[in-house]
Formats: C-alpha cells, sequence, structure tokens
C-alpha cells in the first residue's frame, strides 16, 4: 500500500479548464473576480484560472487578459493562481522562439501567476524545457505535466521514464492529465502505484467526466497514494469538466483520504457559479454537458467525435461515420500514437474525413500534417510511417533536432514592429503582438469596450469559416469562438497570417507578394461557368473553406499531383492537388473567396 499524505488537496479547475470545457471559455473577468474572491476561502491548494484556449478568447472580445490577471491575483491572496502552458506554444497553437516562452512565463509571473503547469501534447520533454527552466527562474512552483493516452506504445514504463525527465528538469509536481477521460480506475491505480515507487514528489491526477469514469478513477488514485485531484465548483463540473468539487469533498470526509475542506462554505460561492452558467445558458455545449460512452468504445475524447459529427455533417457524410472512425485509428497509428490532445487532435480528426470522402488516403494533406510529419510538432512517441512521410514529404526528411531551435529571437522584432506603428511596446502588447498577430493590432488599436457592451456578444476580427472549431485550445476540449462577422478580403488575409503560422509560414499576405514587393493580383478567374457536374480533371473543393492561393492560370501546364489551389479551413492551410496531368483549361474561383463543399475549383484538361 502506497503511503497517503496527510490530507488528499483539491485544485480547483472552475474558471480555466471547467468554463472553457462547458462555456468555450466564455465567462468574463469582471464575472470571475467576484467569485474568486468569494472561493479563495475555501482553502483550495492552487485555482487554474489563466493560460490555455481562455486567453485568446479574451483578446478576441477585446478583454485584457493581463488586467484580468492582476485584478484576480489581488482578490485571491489567499490561494495560489496556475496557468496552464503548452510547452513551447504558451497559450497558442504554435512553437515560439526561447525569447517569448521565457518573457511570457516572466511576465505571467510577475502579474499573479503562481503555478505553472506545463504539458507538451507529444509528450516531448524537449518542448517543455524553456518553460519548465523559466518557471524555475522566476522562482514558481511547476507542476510537469504527462497527456495521457491508450495506445500499444504507452506504457507503464514509458511514463516513468518521462517522469523521471520532468524531475531532472526541475518540476516541484506531476500530473496525470487525461483530457479524454479514458482513465480506468484499474489503470489510475496502477499508473499512481507506478509513478509513487519512482518519484519522490506530489502526484496530480486531472481528468474529465466525459466517459463517466473520472470519479471512480479518482477514488483509485487516492487509494494508491495521489496527493491532489482537480475538481470544479459543481454546475460547472462533470461531462467534459471535472468532477464537482463538492461531490469529492463529501465522499471523502470522515475518512483515511479527508479533504480538510468545509463542505458548508462552499453553497455560497456554488450558487454564485450557478448563476453565471444560467447567465451564460446560449453558450453551454449540449454535447459536452452529458457523458459519451462512445469514447469508450473509441478510446478518442468526446471533442474529436464531436468534429468528426460536425464536419461530415457539412459535407452531407453523416453515413459514413464509422468509416472515418475506423479511419482515426489508422492515421493515428501511422502517425506514431500521438495523444489526442489539441491540436492533434483536430489535425487526426480532419485528416481521417479528408481520407475517406475524398475517395483517395492522403490526396489533400493539410499544412499541419506536413509539419508534423517534419518533426515541427516534436517526436512522437513511435516513429510515423515510413512509407506515409516518403509519400507527403517526397525525400525530405524530418528534423532531428529541438524544433524551436530552427527559430530566431522574435520578441525585439515585434516591439520595433508594434513602434512602427505607434502602438503601445510594453511587455502586455508584445506578448499578445506574438501570441495572436491576426487579433492584436485591431486589439491594441480599438480601446476596451464597456461593460455594458462586454455583455453584448462580442464580435470577433478573425475571419473563420463556417466550419468545426478547433478546441482549445485546449487542452482538452473545445473552444469555441464567436461566429465572425462578414469581412474584407484584408482581413481575410489577416487571419491567415494569424492562424496558419506554423514556425515558417507565413500565410496568404505573404505569398500574394511579388519579387517588387507590391500587391499581386489573385489570379483572374474565368468568365466560364463552372460545370454542373464534375468530369474527370475538375478540382473541387474537400470542405467548405477559404481560397487562399491559386498558383496557376489558364493555359498553364500541370503534372500529376501539383498543387493547384491552397484552401484555408478549420484554422488549417489544404494544398489542394490535380489527379490528372494536362493544361489547366478553366478556373472558377478567385483568392480570398469562401467555397462550399464539392465545389469546382478549376478544370485540367
Amino acid at each position: 500500500m502506497a503511503k497517503k499524505a496527510a490530507h488528499v488537496h483539491l485544485l480547483d479547475t472552475t474558471f480555466r479548464d471547467a468554463q472553457q470545457s462547458l462555456l468555450g471559455g466564455h465567462l468574463r473577468g469582471d464575472e470571475i473576480v467576484p467569485v474568486a474572491a468569494k472561493m479563495d476561502r475555501l482553502g483550495f491548494v492552487a485555482m487554474e484560472a489563466f493560460g490555455g484556449a481562455t486567453f485568446e478568447t479574451q483578446v478576441r472580445r477585446r478583454e485584457d487578459p493581463w488586467a484580468y490577471l492582476r485584478k484576480l491575483h489581488k482578490a485571491t491572496p489567499n490561494t495560489p493562481i496556475q496557468a496552464l502552458i503548452r510547452g513551447q506554444n504558451l497559450v497558442a497553437n504554435r512553437n515560439f522562439a526561447d525569447d517569448v516562452v521565457e518573457l511570457f512565463i516572466k511576465h505571467s509571473a510577475k502579474q499573479g501567476i503562481d503555478v505553472f503547469r506545463v504539458f507538451d501534447p507529444l509528450n516531448d520533454l524537449r518542448n517543455m524545457e524553456a518553460a519548465i527552466g523559466a518557471a524555475l527562474k522566476a522562482k514558481k512552483k511547476v507542476q510537469g505535466a504527462l497527456c495521457y493516452a491508450v495506445s500499444p506504445a504507452h506504457s507503464i514504463e514509458l511514463w516513468c521514464s518521462l517522469a523521471k525527465g520532468l524531475i531532472d528538469m526541475g518540476c516541484h509536481e506531476i500530473v496525470i492529465k487525461d483530457t479524454s477521460g479514458l482513465l480506468s480506475p484499474q489503470a489510475t491505480w496502477e499508473l499512481v502505484t507506478a509513478l509513487k515507487q519512482v518519484v519522490n514528489l506530489p502526484i496530480d491526477v486531472h481528468s474529465h467526466c466525459s466517459s463517466g469514469m473520472a470519479p471512480m478513477a479518482y477514488m483509485a488514485a487516492v487509494e494508491a497514494g495521489a496527493d491532489i485531484l482537480d475538481v470544479a465548483m459543481s454546475p460547472l463540473a462533470w461531462g467534459t469538466s471535472q468532477p464537482a468539487a463538492e461531490s469529492v469533498v463529501a465522499a471523502l470526509e470522515g475518512g483515511e483520504y479527508d479533504t480538510a475542506l468545509n463542505l458548508n462554505a462552499m453553497w455560497d460561492v456554488q450558487a454564485d457559479v450557478e448563476a453565471l452558467k444560467r447567465e451564460h445558458i446560449d453558450d453551454l455545449s449540449p454535447v459536452a454537458d452529458r457523458v459519451d460512452a462512445s469514447i469508450l468504445r473509441y478510446h478518442m475524447p468526446g471533442a474529436t467525435l464531436e468534429d468528426i459529427h460536425r464536419q461530415l455533417d457539412a459535407h452531407g457524410a453523416e453515413a459514413r461515420t464509422d468509416e472515418v472512425l475506423e479511419e482515426v485509428s489508422r492515421v493515428r497509428k501511422e502517425l506514431g500514437y500521438p495523444p489526442l490532445v489539441a491540436p492533434l487532435r483536430q489535425m487526426i480528426a480532419t485528416q481521417a474525413v479528408y481520407n475517406i470522402i475524398g475517395g483517395e488516403r492522403y490526396a489533400t494533406v493539410t499544412q499541419e500534417l506536413k509539419d508534423y510529419l517534419q518533426g515541427l510538432y516534436g517526436r512522437p512517441p513511435v516513429p510515423a510511417d515510413h512509407e506515409l512521410r516518403r509519400l507527403v514529404l517526397g525525400r525530405e526528411e524530418p528534423i532531428t533536432i529541438r524544433p524551436a531551435d530552427l527559430l530566431e529571437p522574435q520578441v525585439e522584432a515585434a516591439r520595433q514592429q508594434l513602434r512602427k506603428m505607434n502602438l503601445d511596446t510594453s511587455d502586455d502588447s508584445v506578448l499578445i503582438q506574438l501570441l495572436f498577430p491576426n487579433l492584436a493590432i485591431d486589439y491594441l488599436r480599438e480601446p476596451a469596450r464597456t461593460a455594458e457592451e462586454k455583455k453584448r456578444p462580442a464580435a470577433v476580427s478573425a475571419a473563420d469559416p463556417p466550419a468545426p472549431a478547433r478546441a482549445a485550445v485546449a487542452e482538452p476540449a473545445h473552444s469555441n469562438p464567436d461566429p465572425p462577422p462578414a469581412s474584407t478580403t484584408a482581413e481575410f488575409e489577416v487571419e491567415v497570417e494569424g492562424e496558419v503560422f506554423k514556425v515558417r509560414v507565413s500565410g496568404a499576405g505573404m505569398t500574394m507578394m511579388s519579387g517588387t514587393g507590391a500587391a499581386t493580383a489573385p489570379a483572374e478567374a474565368s468568365t466560364s461557368p463552372p460545370p454542373t457536374r464534375s468530369s474527370e480533371g475538375t478540382v473541387i473543393a474537400p470542405m467548405q473553406g477559404l481560397i487562399v492561393k491559386i498558383p496557376v492560370k489558364p493555359g498553364d501546364a500541370v503534372k500529376l499531383g501539383d498543387v493547384v489551389a491552397v484552401l484555408e479551413a478549420m484554422k488549417m492551410q489544404n494544398d489542394i492537388v490535380t489527379t490528372v496531368a494536362g493544361t489547366v483549361r478553366d478556373v472558377y474561383v478567385k483568392e480570398g473567396e469562401v467555397v462550399s463543399p464539392s465545389q469546382p475549383l478549376l478544370a485540367v484538361g
């Protein structure tokens, strides 16, 4: 029997993971801070209330995340505030240079973050070392998180080896981070027991109730010696969120694993959180607010299942769900069994849909998949399939170094860019410019809206095609930004540049520039009407999205497999290739145009 702590500690996720999972991160800072001030008296070991996709959501609605953090820190003197950091990605979906990581961690610590929970979607420790080092340099507590997954590549030996690596980096606590709700009681018992035998650090268990197993897994965790459990106040618990704090306190009260929290003191806060939930009831996802046992059948998070259903619905291909779910498992195996954690789960689900509805596997490949196979996301648990890599990359070999080693310093360049535009160059602004360049300029130029305006739905500047949203960015679950307003072509260009910038991709704003620096006009569309029925040589859109680039024009000769269009959808750039060789006869669309699934784009003959 493992040695038990004096008490089992509870870590609250209500205002970060819980509200992101159930409400899409739509709670505002001015709503959170008064309730957090009351929660400060309850005795949680920490309060996760910063980071993840909620940071981006705040920027989208013109809410200052740094001002929110400062107010939250002031309102909670007794409870450490915790931030969730996706390693070298920080709170976005792409790698940043080390100087950006260090500035973000240092600045967050100065504004009030006491605990940094650091993870990497691939469990590549190289992607975590800069953030962990920066947090230690700031003299803050660091939790090293293991993204739990079920696959032939994930064994007790692997988890223990990773935990030892996190200890060597200086982490103070180890987190088992189960974003899919796949931790069974038996697996939890075995994993916690094994980790307790090899690491002399507190173990924190974080799971989601998506499959219905989390409460049972939590009981097994404390019996095996876990020190900390992640919970949320009951109105924002269950479903794709964490188990309810009140329920866990009551279940453990008076026994060997008592939490030492006063259940009676929690009812006032519970009522306040319930009131917030009711105010945002329109943001509550009916899919997220329930148990979905299909997760146990397919070993994938509920958010992935939701993404797949929405994509197939957009194509009128709901009947092919079973084929796509089988294809997800096949794609994941070919990619080396990456954990189904954002943003990897979106990439895998999207590719599986393409492979099924496109008629030929990997005929359409996202830029994200190419980057993954090139090693720009990091090292998967086992190497990706060699034949797939050759198919997608040709003779290009994947990198073996840490992905961030390819990046030059970025902070000073961003500061100079803001200075040239006569915008604020404080660390607050520079970091927002670096993290979300597609949102930053409008955000920095326009003053924050009044409290009354904030109560109205926020218009976002980003132009997303009406396709399945990312999750959020988060781990786990999903962030669903507000639907975008009608946008000009220029706004589309900015959106593309911001969203698909992945280490080395700068988007449409760059690719549409000529060698002299003058903007290149979009390819002229043919005056011929598009065919009513696709024939051999007709290139069609695999899904709804934005035409970023048409690199060919009528009369151009193309070879089999040449890229003839680039389509942006679901935050990803997709190369559309021709399946026949010949001459481009007609081009039916223009750059900047939003197209529908199966819409003809051009004809080759």
